[in-house]
């Protein structure tokens, strides 16, 4: 038999509604699991099956021509609601917005599916849900680039492949299956393939032009990415003052340490150059490392290091992708998976050619500085030189007409009678401790001010970038070598493996000041600063909800592949073996055919085209009886009896199925008896592969 197609016009199957759904459903929870904070899936849940019902009803209608007309009209319509309305939409259901291009635009693409999904009138609208949906978990890959990033690529594509295979399947019909699930799954790989390579070549045009423009014109946020400016709108590579920010459970990475130091932090890099708005890295040499084997590495001049301040750390990375390796202090020796690494000299971090990404894992042996306050009281005071010591920008020791800034005189002050170089350092901690408070909700600090000098004595509230950036600049006015580091804070540890887990919220920065002969020694003063209410204590308190919501999540996750696949092993293996939806089965063919099942496994061939019951089992019998099988015995006695059964009317067949079903369990188990189990699995197995590919039916 030939192809046969359904008629366009009809209407899209309930069974493709729900597929739908679910793949929407799933974006719903990658959205809410991926986004830094916290929002109720249930308006979305409540719009997308409103809106599929809505669509599955309107459907059952004719569309005319300019039906269709008006229904993409609005499907464009609400694309750009979505893109340039979103805060709208979020204040009606309280959502509060991220101040991050990524979150933004997954966001939109959130309400774009839920709120189209009652303009899936025809089929093609309905399948074009899976492209949004394609692009949704694009965007959050490339910000959330987790350890469950396989399966969250898992879930879209087995989600966009189910529903164009179920449509494919249903407007084809099933006259000849094995074409149709070929076509549909070359189909849907080659195009794959084919989008895959123009977003390949079309993305750099597109973030250079139409995405700037939307992220900086629409949207009204700054693009993340390397784009060219002017040096005059070249703001810092670290910038301080910039308002409130969002704490996110997102793990990042695992720590396992060893050794006699106990690390505070996992460094990333430093800042050395203070611009009054942030701070710059400035010159940079990197050194090829030393390979001492299959991927390890030392640096080209190994500081001497005591073995009481060596500590070895472990690294398994769980989210994105990463360039800069963290070590718990400066490096000695790396062992990771790659072929090349270099060491930044000035900045004391370890970069790769190739980013490492979740899963990954290196080991780091580095030197951790004391910080115990007898060994750094016996230092003399650091030389200023470069590039221990940058001066703080021009002019910033004093304004127009000479006199010495707020800051100059406050250091001063504060560092007069210290007798070392640590004494002065501590001074200038304990007055930012007691003078200002540490505010994850602090507003944006004006743009035309020094940021250090604004905290200290305007603001008075901060957190950390604040905080370091005012303790590195109060060392740099009293001539003390000093600089910010950032990287992650040590402070949440698995109670199961010991291992610290690392999350976005335990991003850092923190003060380093230069001691001679030890080096650069962390100091922070955030630890004992007051905190304002809503700050680091109300997220710290939340944790545990946050950690089983997501946790939640990721279950939720994880069963909506599980049917996605499930459904698409029902498409792929349904047409092979027959399975339709029909009439039920009346009991009497039930058992039989369960009896029928049972003679296969010991090797009987199946009833030929018009056998009748009573010549088959008669037969049967005479089989199993030259196999030696105690059930033909029992297979004589049930003949009778239940071809009798099979041709009798409903009122006499119902009284005779207890005793017949009694005897066929019998003969069952005795088969299964017979069998053992190594001869069962082999037999279940043969049958299973003859009914999808051989073509024989049971």
């Amino acid at each position: 038999m030939g192809l046969q197609r359904t008629a366009l016009g009809g209407a899209p199957p309930l069974a493709a509604y729900g597929a739908a759904w679910l793949l929407t459903f799933a974006c719903v929870l990658v959205v809410q699991l991926a986004r830094v904070s916290e929002f109720s899936a249930m308006p979305f849940v409540i719009l997308l099956t409103l809106g599929v019902g809505a669509s599955a009803w309107a459907s059952r209608f004719p569309l005319s021509e300019g039906a269709r007309l008006v229904y993409g009209f609005l499907d464009g319509a609400l694309a750009l609601i979505c893109l340039t309305g979103q805060s709208f939409l979020n204040s009606i259901f309280g959502i509060g917005l991220d101040a991050s291009i990524e979150n933004y635009l997954s966001l939109s693409f959130l309400w774009y599916l839920c709120l189209r999904s009652a303009l899936m009138v025809t089929m093609n609208a309905l399948v074009f849900q899976s492209v949004p949906a394609l692009a949704l978990f694009g965007l959050i890959a490339t910000y959330m680039l987790a350890a469950q990033i396989l399966w969250l690529f898992a879930l879209m594509l087995l989600g966009v492949l189910f529903l164009m295979l179920a449509s494919h399947r249903l407007e084809w019909g099933r006259a000849r299956a094995s074409l149709e699930t070929g076509y549909a799954l070359r189909t849907v790989f080659a195009s794959g393939a084919l989008a895959g390579l123009l977003a390949f070549l079309a993305t750099p045009i597109l973030a250079l032009t139409i995405g700037r423009a939307i992220s900086t014109v629409v949207v009204g946020m700054p693009l993340r990415g390397n784009f060219r400016t002017t040096p005059s709108e070249t703001p810092p590579e670290l910038q301080a003052g910039v308002g409130a920010v969002s704490l996110s459970e997102m793990e990042v990475l695992r720590v396992r340490i060893e050794g006699n130091a106990q690390p505070n932090y996992l460094r990333m890099e430093s800042y050395n150059i203070y611009t009054g708005r942030g701070w710059n890295r400035g010159r940079v040499f990197y050194e090829e490392m030393l390979p001492l084997g299959q991927g390890k590495f030392v640096p080209q001049r190994v500081p001497d290091a005591p073995e009481t301040q060596q500590v070895t750390a472990t690294v398994t990375l769980s989210t994105g992708w990463h360039r800069i390796l963290y070590s718990p202090g400066y490096p000695l020796e790396v062992e990771a998976p790659v072929r090349q690494l270099q060491y930044m000299r000035w900045v004391g971090a370890v970069s790769s050619y190739r980013p490492l990404g979740a899963g990954e894992r290196y080991t780091v042996r580095a030197y951790l500085p004391p910080d115990d306050p007898r060994i750094l009281r016996q230092l003399p005071p650091s030389a200023l030189r470069f590039p221990f010591q940058v001066p703080t920008r021009s002019g910033a020791r004093s304004d127009s007409s000479g006199r010495r800034t707020p800051l100059q005189e406050l250091a001063d002050r504060l560092t007069r009678n210290q007798p070392t170089q640590y004494d002065k350092v501590m001074a200038l901690v304990r007055y930012i401790e007691q003078n200002t408070a540490y505010n994850l909700n602090v507003e944006a600090y004006p743009t035309d001010v020094d940021v250090a000098e604004y905290f200290l004595f305007e603001a008075k509230q901060g957190y950390c970038v604040e905080f370091a950036t005012a303790l590195a600049v109060l060392c740099l006015y009293a001539d003390i070598p000093a600089r910010v580091a950032s990287g992650f804070i040590l402070q949440e540890r698995d109670p199961e493996t010991g291992e610290f887990i690392v999350r976005e919220k335990h991003r850092h920065l923190w003060t380093e000041v230069y001691f001679e002969g030890v080096g650069w020694v962390a100091f922070d003063a955030t630890r004992n600063a007051p905190v304002i209410e809503g700050g680091a204590n109300d997220a710290l308190t939340g944790e545990a909800t946050e950690q089983a919501r997501r946790q939640w999540l990721q279950r939720a996750l994880d069963v909506l592949i599980g049917a996605v696949v499930l459904a698409m092993l029902y498409l792929l293996v349904a047409p092979r073996v027959g399975w339709r939806a029909g009439a039920a089965t009346p009991r009497a063919q039930r058992l039989y055919g369960q009896l029928l099942f049972a003679l296969r496994l010991l090797g009987l061939e199946p009833p030929a085209t018009g056998q009748t019951p009573r010549a088959y089992l008669e037969a049967a019998a005479v089989r199993l009886n030259q196999q030696g099988s105690r059930a033909a015995d029992a297979l004589r006695t049930l003949t009778p009896a239940l071809v009798a059964y099979l041709y009798a009317p409903p009122e006499q067949s119902a009284a005779q199925e207890p005793e017949l079903t009694r005897q066929i369990a019998r003969i069952r188990r005795q088969i299964l008896q017979e069998l053992g189990v190594r001869r069962l699995t082999l037999q279940l197995l043969t049958l299973g592969w003859q009914r999808v590919y051989g073509g024989q039916k049971i």
